[in-house]
């Protein structure tokens, strides 16, 4: 039943609306008033609009014999209000000469365009709410209010052609309006935790309005119109007026509740306090309460009540864009926008009114002024953001070192090596600014000079010049200081451009603003490495009765250490090898091409040769970094892979012997990767110090522990590191060997080492396997 009586009022109000919107299309606009004379004539008493009277030669006092070709007396609104409106066609008698006026050619006014744009525009506010916002309610409520303003707009035309029903929509839904306004501030007070009042309140003034709106029917039964006279548009006008007030007496009651609080809430409060009373204030004092007193608006109402719409409007944006929280800041632009649009288009304005002051009416004026301080005002306030969306087409160079910023800013959270630097900023900044190349270089307390660079620049140069200060002002060069620390400074060097002219002011500007997030990321690298540096030093000389309370140390210094073997070796493959593989490629392109004598021939395939032993030095070094056999083909295979390839280049003999692979190879990979490390160590140990003839590696499985024996016949650890080892625990001066032992301790084994002059060295550790084999 209630969907049904709503759905029935929406159809009712739909067709009232299509009719006064039919009565402003179809009829002019007169704006006179007429009156019985003595002789029983229909005279013109009064002419509201005066370019009508100047326009179809009108004056008062002029008789009117014929309307729409009937007698005066006939027409609706003569009968009601004794006012000419919606006629065709008028024939009147004046200076002793009979004229028929045809209105057809002019039914649409100024003023009517200016509503049906007002109501169309509150009705694409009201859409924009329903769908933007559907979950609040006070959103939904302010989309109420702005259907309310719709429906007045686009029955105004018909309210001023004298229409009953227009007029009757008008003053209902006038009174509507303040209400839907108030309901709407204690519901968004609501939702915003704000202690507001009941909405009974509300549904009362609702109430009282459907009864006045009910006697106001009457005003269609001409025998009891009387009745409907008392709650006319004067009625309407002081029941909008004591609403208003209401408004803002509740609004400044809330402020001085909460302004101690200092919070986002009160800054709502004031906000909205000062915007009602600037959208609300012309309408009220320059419009309704002059007419209440005198008969007479200031201003025309369809003007002032231009200005009611701009904070509901204001406020559905808030809303649409959630920026409501935000409404402090956002007003303030808006009444900036204002200001600076009020000096174009008061001078704008004056200009035309001076030009054209004999052709012109005041309310052309005013049409004109309000046009373009809302255009101008729009314009200044959109700038900011169509300019920001337009910015790569607009300031192309800007839009692009701003990406660029973006995208540095973001790198830098992630960098931790003097590596990362180069790939993730110098190269974006060379490229960014079409420089020919580029350096970061830090120069340390000690004079000594380290740099990272990319691009085509002579770095021998820029460190003999930085020696001195001459680089700040080489005219070759652009450079700028990053940071000072006491330990070093840093400085960002850029070459000319491609084009050969130095960086611009913007450039140069966009620099200086890279070098302040690069300081504090300079810092961040020299401090890791430091306490990488101190973490290492530290490792190395804890004491050994104290290793198990380092587990967790010693475990995560090694794995940083296997993540950044990776890394290089990664590096050294997507990149040195791949640009030496590319070199080769070209080198035996070039031989095949052209025919050269045999010398020369010799000479590029010995180039090809060495190219090619670079490439096979590197791919063995990447595997020493990164062992990536031992997932594939296991420990055992992954260590004879090793050593038959280093034997072609070894001096003394290589045996490797193994038991229980199947044991051996269940250990889990972390373990694998740890006894690979440390026969790794031994081997290469024995290549540079054992001076051996012999070298022997075995695997072993008793007792639940997997043995790892090696043996040479050199010269013993003791001739190597002047330092004798007692049973693997004595301090020795080699950091390969320490890192050996911490890794025995990881893996809570025992290690002993037994060594003497020219004898050789005999070494076993012992690894419990009931820790390190993978579970089923």
């Amino acid at each position: 039943m209630r969907s049904i009586l709503k759905g029935s009022i929406i159809f009712i109000l739909i067709i009232a609306l299509l009719w006064c919107l039919m009565i402003t299309f179809r009829y002019p606009y007169i704006g006179m008033e007429a009156e019985l004379n003595e002789q029983n004539h229909w005279i013109v008493n009064a002419i509201y609009d005066t370019s009508a009277s100047a326009k179809f030669n009108l004056e008062v006092g002029d008789q009117i014999l014929k309307v729409n070709d009937q007698a005066p007396e006939h027409l609706p609104s003569i009968k009601r209000n004794n006012d000419i409106e919606q006629a065709y066609k008028i024939t009147v008698l004046s200076d002793g000469s009979v004229r028929e006026i045809d209105f057809n050619k002019n039914t649409l006014l100024i003023d009517d365009v200016i509503a049906l744009l007002a109501g169309i525009i509150c009705l694409f506010m009201a859409m924009i709410l329903f769908m933007k916002n559907k979950a609040s309610s006070s959103a939904k409520i302010l989309a109420y209010f702005f259907l309310t303003a719709c429906i007045i707009w686009f029955s105004l035309g018909a309210s001023i052609r004298g229409d009953v029903v227009g007029g009757y929509i008008i003053i209902t839904f006038m009174m509507v309006l303040q209400v839907a306004f108030l309901h709407f501030l204690i519901t968004f007070f609501k939702e915003k935790g704000i202690a507001a009042l009941s909405t009974k309140i509300t549904n009362y003034l609702y109430i009282f309005i459907i009864i006045v709106s009910f006697i106001r029917l009457l005003e269609f039964i001409p025998s009891l119109s009387y009745i409907s006279s008392l709650l006319n548009g004067s009625f309407t006008l002081l029941f909008f007026t004591l609403v208003f007030l209401f408004n803002i007496a509740y609004l400044t009651s809330m402020y001085l509740k909460y302004r101690k609080e200092k919070s986002h809430l009160t800054t709502i409060v004031k906000s909205v306090w000062v915007c009602l009373l600037v959208s609300f204030s012309p309408f009220i004092f320059l419009s309704i309460i002059p007419e209440l007193i005198t008969g007479n608006v200031i201003i025309d109402y369809i003007y002032s009540s231009l200005i009611i719409l701009l904070f509901p409007v204001f406020f559905a944006y808030l809303m649409s864009s959630n920026q409501i929280f935000d409404i402090g800041f956002v007003l303030r632009r808006f009444l900036f926008s204002i200001v600076l649009g009020l000096v174009p288009s008061v001078l704008f304005t004056g200009l035309f009114a001076l030009f054209f002051y004999e052709e012109i009416a005041a309310k052309p004026i005013l049409y004109i002024l309000l046009s373009s301080l809302i255009l101008v005002s729009w314009i200044i306030y959109a700038m900011e953001y169509y300019t920001t969306k337009m910015e790569k087409v607009i300031f192309p160079k800007k839009y692009v070192l701003q990406l660029m910023l973006k995208n540095i800013s973001k790198n830098l959270a992630s960098i931790s090596s003097y590596r990362e630097l180069k790939e993730m900023v110098l190269v974006d900044i060379i490229e960014t600014l079409e420089v020919f190349g580029g350096a970061i270089l830090f120069k340390y307390k000690d004079k000594k000079i380290e740099t990272v660079f990319e691009g085509k620049l002579d770095i021998d140069k820029i460190e003999e010049l930085a020696q001195t200060s001459a680089l700040l002002e080489h005219p070759d060069f652009t450079c700028l200081e990053i940071n000072h620390h006491e330990e070093y400074t840093s400085y960002l060097i850029l070459t000319r451009k491609k084009n050969n002219a130095l960086l611009g002011v913007e450039e140069i500007q966009w620099l200086r603003l890279i070098t302040t997030y690069l300081a504090v990321s300079l810092e961040n690298i020299h401090l890791i490495r430091k306490l990488t540096q101190k973490l290492e030093q530290f490792a190395l000389n804890f004491p050994d009765q104290e290793a198990k309370e380092i587990q967790w140390f010693r475990k995560i210094m090694f794995e940083l250490q296997e993540e950044e073997r990776v890394r290089i070796a990664s590096d050294l493959h997507d990149t040195t090898m791949q640009d030496l593989f590319f070199l080769k490629r070209r080198f035996v392109s070039f031989a095949e091409k052209y025919v050269m004598d045999s010398k020369d021939q010799r000479e590029l395939d010995s180039i090809i040769n060495f190219i090619e032993m670079i490439n096979v030095n590197l791919r063995q070094n990447c595997f020493e970094l990164s062992p990536y056999l031992l997932k594939d083909i296991g420990l055992i295979n992954t260590i004879q892979s090793m050593l038959d390839k280093e034997k072609y280049y070894c001096e003394f003999e290589i045996s490797f012997f193994y038991t229980h692979e199947s044991m051996i190879e269940a250990i889990d990979l972390q373990t694998k990767t740890h006894i690979f490390r440390i026969i790794q160590e031994l081997f290469n140990n024995a290549k540079k110090h054992s001076k051996a003839s012999t070298m022997t590696i075995s695997l072993n499985v008793m007792d639940h522990q997997l043995i790892v024996s090696y043996e040479d016949d050199g010269i013993g650890l003791e001739t190597q590191d002047n330092n004798k080892i007692d049973n693997g625990f004595g301090k020795t001066r080699g950091i390969g060997m320490e890192q050996m032992k911490g890794r025995v301790v990881l893996l809570e084994g025992r290690i002993k080492i037994e060594t003497s002059k020219n004898i050789g060295v005999s070494l076993n550790i012992c690894i419990p396997l009931n820790k390190v084999l993978i579970e089923d």
